[in-house]
């Protein structure tokens, strides 16, 4: 099968698993970055009751106490429920852990069936595509679905074991960490496969 026609058919599952995989991320960041501004607030309050409570010359009319009762009231209860919220997510995302390997494995294993039913397991005839930080972009297709599969067990070949420590040394030294989990969130996130159209780009450069 050609790869065109195959995208075709793989379409919308492909369109699900990159949707399913960002939705997590961006509930994650947007959470940590409201609990942040709630922390730095309420910190703010505390300190500055503090500062006036240590220089009760500067509290005008009891004006430290006011702050640290409208900030554990206010900002402070603010902030309980909100931490409260984030754990709740933080656990929900660690149960999900699996998960999002999983689909970002099964994301990588689209592109790798894809190489293969078009060239063969050999990849003969097989263009490059784009050159990701020094690695053809089908090698990188290639050994990260090959990494993600076979973590658990370690049973790497040398060419999944180099395009991970080349990934290490040239990239983020989180790559060299191919022997303990899996790392395909991390390698579609390199290849910016934040969108399934994305995805599609890429896979058309390996058409020939």
């Amino acid at each position: 099968m050609k790869i065109p026609d195959y995208l075709t058919e793989i379409r919308h599952a492909v369109e699900t698993v990159v949707s399913e995989i960002y939705r997590e991320q961006n509930v994650l960041t947007e959470t940590r970055a409201e609990l942040a501004a709630l922390t730095a607030t309420t910190d703010e309050g505390y300190r500055r009751a503090e500062f006036l409570a240590m220089n009760p010359d500067l509290d005008d009319e009891g004006l430290g106490t006011a702050i640290h009762w409208d900030t554990y009231f206010g900002v402070d209860k603010d902030r309980y429920y909100k931490k409260a919220e984030y754990d709740e997510i933080v656990q929900r995302l660690a149960a999900r852990q699996f998960s999002v390997a999983a689909l970002s494995g099964s994301l990588l294993q689209y592109g790798k069936q894809g190489i293969s039913l078009h060239y063969g397991k050999k990849r003969t005839g097989c263009p490059d595509g784009r050159i990701v930080y020094g690695i053809p972009l089908s090698e990188v297709i290639w050994q990260a679905r090959n990494q993600a599969l076979h973590w658990e067990d370690g049973s790497f070949h040398e060419p999944t074991t180099k395009c991970f420590e080349h990934l290490a040394a040239n990239t983020d030294p989180l790559f060299g960490q191919f022997k303990d989990r899996s790392l395909a969130f991390e390698i579609i996130d390199l290849l910016g496969w934040n969108k399934a159209e994305a995805f599609f780009a890429d896979m058309q450069l390996l058409n020939a």
